[in-house]
């Protein structure tokens, strides 16, 4: 996919949106032990993902996240790169 391609967008829309369910379900579910591992499944995705592809996909959930309204789902939105490790967190 290029910069440009039409499905970067709502691709990462469905991603955060499936990740988001499940966050959810973690709270209300008396066995989350499924959505933990379909969780870790996703941030293991991002893991294969180039720098390049990484970035990319922080600004497309950076715009997601600005569109949001203020709340418990823009705040997941906010921390969702750093959260699924595609955003290095700088300790130096």
């Amino acid at each position: 996919m290029t910069d440009a391609d039409p499905l970067v967008r709502p691709l990462a829309e469905i991603v955060v949106e499936l990740a988001w369910m499940l966050e959810s379900s973690i709270d209300e579910d008396g066995e989350p032990r499924g959505a933990i591992k379909t969780l870790d499944w996703v941030a293991g995705v991002f893991d294969c993902l180039t720098a390049d592809q990484r970035l990319r996909l922080i600004e497309v959930i950076a715009g997601i996240a600005a569109e949001a309204e203020l709340g418990p789902r823009r705040e997941f939105l906010e921390a969702f790169a750093s959260d699924f490790g595609l955003a290095e967190e700088d300790d130096e």
